[in-house]
């Protein structure tokens, strides 16, 4: 009896494990904290008084986030090949590129047929399965890294054209900054935001409790943006901003409602941007921040048992080091006060103290010598330096009156901040090597290991998730409108028809031999057929090369 127990105590364990494997992951959540260096997780621990991070027990090895022809990537194509399972270029947002490398990193052209073709992405292949699908971040939301799984362009900055697509295919929820582009902006472009949106049933708030409000009223898809632009830095959050595991709780609980599942992401934007600036309190409150959110998304996986999560930085900013040439010959005799003492006391990034010395009427109404007297008040009390060199305070009192509030103010503060630290930095863009990837799948064999390539992320999402074949979606629903209607002649009208920065108003498309007139209007999910407007089985992408849209001949014929 007791061998017969034993038997059938492995034998549903094995038949477990058996269901386990053979389960389909319902939910997938990415994160990406941006510009993230694989140093902050040191800078996060020993700010964390030397416990470990959410992130630790799960980080399982490294990612190569090179671009198609730079060993340097950007966000938006780093974010884009998570995305679509495709290097491309700087600038290019989940589009094909025109230039690659070779194996020896020689740039080479690529298949012109392919250049600047729309590539689909996990999120549109999970909207189309049926999933529901969020975005969480703190910048705004015609970013790169936001942009990248919902918009297609090959230049990141044409933020009229990435807000058009975004809210025509609209995620269920949205929480992030950018109000900005929904309010007034793309009004001037010809497209009222507002009320496309109300078209499509999205209810829209610009504070939390409001998103709490349409959720209690029963709002089935819910954007909250929180700032015009991007959000505070988390060390200068405003009470009325949430921070970002308070967004990612809200949008678990949010998409997790839904029995067809769900695909969220979320980016810690603003590392990135700290980085750029080598604002230490800026980036490294952000990143802590950022790993309370992967601690939610964690718990929730735990919890839930078919949710996969993956985390992973597109690309390294900054080149932060613990330790600088100030350290060179002492670094041993330096103690954790002497690092990470002044640091773990400073109430305010550095943009936020340039901010503040430029509001202050000493510094509208004062002398050259207020205005010196003033930068070195606040650096001595914000972030508590001493012997500031007088020639040093006059560079930044002639940079703060050329510039204003800048990167290059901001960058000229930190520059001091760090000499008298022993942290160090080695550029204020982008660097290129490796960063580390933490995941979580419920069979624990299924997580990705080792060193990958950052184009191994979106198929093994879409093998473990049953999204389907993001190539094959891409050749099916971003077709160019010449492929679809080879004999046609086709003509744009409007202003943006000979300027590929902006939309034209339509195009119009006639068959040779057929009385059939179509017009297909850019960003838009609908054209008309002899004036009678008609949906479309996907959005009509215009992105400045050229129309793209699903085959429409299954329709017509």
């Amino acid at each position: 009896m007791k061998r017969l127990r034993i038997w059938l105590l492995l034998a549903g364990t094995f038949l477990a494990s058996i269901c386990l494997k053979s389960q389909e992951i319902k939910n997938v959540i990415v994160m990406i904290p941006d510009g993230c260096s694989t140093e902050w997780l040191a800078f996060g621990r020993w700010m964390n008084q030397g416990l470990p991070l959410h992130l630790d027990a799960q980080i399982r090895g490294l990612v190569r986030t090179y671009c198609s022809d730079s060993p340097i990537g950007d966000s938006a194509p780093t974010g884009s090949t998570y995305a679509t399972g495709h290097r491309s270029r700087d600038g290019y947002v989940a589009t094909y590129p025109d230039r690659s490398m070779d194996k020896l990193g020689n740039r080479v052209a690529t298949d012109p047929q392919m250049a600047f073709r729309p590539m689909f992405t996990i999120m549109e292949a999970a909207k189309k399965k049926g999933m529901k699908i969020g975005e969480v971040f703190t910048c705004y939301f015609t970013h790169a890294t936001p942009a990248d799984f919902l918009a297609h362009t090959p230049d990141r900055d044409q933020y009229a054209r990435i807000c058009r697509q975004m809210v025509c295919q609209a995620p269920d929820l949205m929480l992030g900054g950018g109000s900005f582009y929904i309010d007034s902006a793309l009004n001037l472009a010809g497209f009222d935001a507002l009320s496309e949106m109300d078209e499509k049933g999205i209810a829209y708030a610009k504070d939390f409790s409001g998103v709490k409000k349409a959720d209690c009223q029963g709002a089935s898809k819910i954007w909250g943006l929180f700032a015009p632009q991007d959000m505070a830095f988390e060390i200068d959050r405003p009470e009325d901003q949430p921070s970002i595991a308070e967004m990612t709780r809200f949008a678990l609980e949010f998409l997790s409602r839904s029995d067809s599942g769900f695909l969220l992401m979320v980016e810690g934007s603003k590392i990135d941007w700290g980085a750029h600036d080598n604002d230490v309190p800026a980036a490294l409150h952000d990143f802590l921040a950022f790993d309370e959110a992967v601690g939610a998304a964690m718990d929730f996986a735990r919890q839930d048992g078919r949710t996969l999560v993956m985390v992973m930085p597109d690309h390294q900013t900054g080149g932060p080091t613990i330790g600088n040439y100030r350290s060179s010959d002492i670094y041993a005799e330096i103690s954790v006060e002497d690092i990470f003492g002044k640091l773990s006391r400073y109430q305010k990034s550095v943009e936020q103290a340039c901010r503040e010395i430029l509001d202050d009427s000493r510094w509208t109404e004062g002398s050259s010598e207020a205005r010196k007297e003033l930068i070195r008040e606040t650096l001595e009390s914000d972030f508590l330096l001493a012997g500031i060199p007088e020639e040093t305070l006059g560079n930044m009192a002639i940079c703060l009156e050329k510039e204003g509030f800048s990167d290059e103010s901001t960058r000229v503060l930190s520059a001091e901040i760090n000499r008298q630290s022993y942290i160090g930095w080695t550029t204020h863009g982008h660097h290129g090597g490796d960063v580390f990837f933490a995941t979580y799948h419920p069979d624990e064999s299924r997580c990705l290991r080792g060193v990958i390539d950052n184009e191994e992320i979106a198929p093994y999402i879409c093998r473990e998730a049953n999204l389907g074949n993001l190539d094959s979606l891409s050749m099916e629903y971003y077709c160019p409108v010449d492929e679809v209607f080879p004999d046609a002649d086709i003509k744009m009208a409007g202003s943006g028809a000979n300027n590929p920065g902006e939309d034209p108003e339509y195009a119009d498309i006639r068959l040779k031999g057929k009385k059939l007139r179509i017009r297909l209007f850019p960003n838009q999910d609908y054209c008309e057929v002899n004036g009678k407007r008609q949906p479309l089985p996907g959005l009509c992408i215009y992105n400045g090369a050229g129309f793209y849209l699903p085959d429409a001949r299954l329709w017509l014929e």
